[in-house]
């Protein structure tokens, strides 16, 4: 097994300059040299950490029960967003049960919309009845939680599990100095084929061009001669604007030329338009899209051969039907690759009815085998724990990809906190993107000047 912490130590710290909250135009250095400093990693002294971690596994319980009694028996966890069937099961079965076992305790689940998980903790703080231990939320989603108060200092709790954590979301998460939520996964964004699809590649591409990168002209090219040849649309993009992920990929398609996030009126984001422009003229887009904010289904399912997704939903078709599929670089555009990227995080809530079994919790997702064990089974999600590299092998095909992008896109992380409604800021993408699928032109400058004027309106002013 080839171990790889070398190169998310590497990643880790050049994501906490490029990737923060605001993000930057820096990218990361090359994947060759985090690739050498990789092999440079002593194999004896790796299965010596590996020792040395499996003999603290089976001591850690002891030692915080030891140093913090517990005398909670049940947990209570409020798990904002809706996890596919899979990832349910994974959570119930063996995440969470495994948690209990060791514990001999119960862990109560609620899983909930992200705005109602907002709501629900608001309403809890305000009326002094605290419920939920846990909370589960993303980068996007976070601000009213920190910005509200309503979260324990977890710092060191978070520091003396011994784990290190990236750096790259700490604006998000942390305040003052404080830290008060803990990333679980992050991702960043992928092409996933249908190996079907391979049949309609541009003349001169192959499949190995597909996994080093090809460009956003290219795969313009790819999704119109699929629709060709197959008669019907098979690209997609997840264009359902219920809890909508479509700035995500549009986002980084306008950073792969230039363009901010967010933003809709520099030539960068306008010639991204022109490639999704590019597509709907050449009927690419699979007609059923916006029924979908993830790829999983429709890939499964064969109706849709080819996007730029998420790692996690991409990875779980991937993983589910390796065969059925390649994994591939993120498109380039002029200016490289560009991606966006966040993360999902664990914290306490202020007065916490079980906060002795809370901090367990903390510690026990912090425990990079248990972290692994997570991202595996979330589709090859990228562990924001570098010590999860000592594990990594390259079999590990959909992280290893995510890795291989950190090194070489233009990364930005998600400035949810800088708007008043992050979910309106998405309904503008959708308005854009929806105007492109009916012209099957670039939107005029008039309608994208009037957009930027409405997502300006949004902003939260210093």
């Amino acid at each position: 097994m080839k171990k790889r912490l070398a190169i998310l130590m590497a990643l880790g710290m050049v994501a906490s300059s490029l990737a923060g909250c605001g993000g930057s135009d820096n990218p990361a250095p090359a994947a060759p040299e985090t690739e050498s400093t990789s092999d440079s990693t002593d194999a004896d002294a790796a299965e010596e950490t590996e020792d040395t971690a499996a003999s603290d596994d089976e001591e850690s319980s002891d030692a915080e029960t030891a140093g913090n009694e517990i005398t909670s028996t049940e947990l209570s966890v409020l798990y904002s967003g809706t996890p596919e069937i899979h990832e349910k099961e994974y959570l119930m079965d063996e995440y969470f049960a495994n948690f209990e076992e060791e514990y001999g305790v119960t862990i109560n689940v609620d899983f909930v919309a992200q705005a109602d998980a907002i709501t629900k903790i608001q309403t809890e703080q305000e009326s002094g009845n605290i419920v939920s231990d846990i909370i589960f939320a993303d980068t996007a989603n976070m601000a009213p939680y920190v910005n509200g108060g309503w979260m324990q200092d977890i710092t060191a709790i978070v520091d003396g599990t011994g784990s290190t954590y990236t750096q790259m979301f700490d604006e998000t998460t942390n305040k003052d100095g404080k830290r008060y939520f803990v990333p679980n996964s992050f991702d960043v964004y992928v092409l996933i084929a249908n190996v079907k699809a391979l049949d309609y590649l541009p003349d001169g591409l192959t499949e190995e061009d597909v996994v080093a990168g090809i460009t956003w002209e290219q795969y313009a090219d790819w999704a119109v001669a699929i629709a060709e040849g197959e008669g019907v649309g098979k690209t997609m993009m997840p264009a359902n604007l219920t809890s909508s992920q479509l700035l995500y990929p549009m986002a980084g398609m306008s950073i792969a030329y230039g363009g901010d996030f967010p933003e809709f009126t520099s030539d960068g984001f306008k010639n991204a338009m022109g490639i999704i422009a590019e597509i709907a003229a050449g009927d690419g887009f699979y007609a059923e899209q916006d029924q979908y904010t993830a790829v999983t289904e429709p890939m499964d399912s064969g109706d849709v051969w080819l996007a730029f997704s998420h790692m996690a939903p991409a990875g779980t078709s991937y993983n589910a039907a390796p065969n059925n599929f390649v994994i591939g670089a993120a498109p380039s555009g002029s200016k490289g690759v560009g991606s966006t990227s966040g993360a999902w995080c664990y914290g306490i809530q202020n007065g916490a009815p079980h906060a002795d079994l809370a901090q367990a919790f903390i510690e026990y997702v912090a425990r990079p085998e248990v972290n692994y064990d997570f991202c595996s089974n979330y589709g090859g999600a990228l562990s924001p724990i570098a010590e999860v590299g000592d594990i990594l092998s390259d079999e590990d095909v959909v992280m290893q990809a995510g890795i291989n992008i950190l090194g070489t896109a233009t990364v930005r992380g998600v400035p949810s906190t800088e708007y008043s409604d992050w979910n309106a800021v998405k309904l503008l993408y959708g308005d854009i993107f929806n105007e492109i699928l009916t012209t099957k032109e670039v939107p005029s400058d008039d309608f994208l000047s009037g957009k930027q004027a409405e997502l300006e309106a949004l902003y939260i002013a210093e």
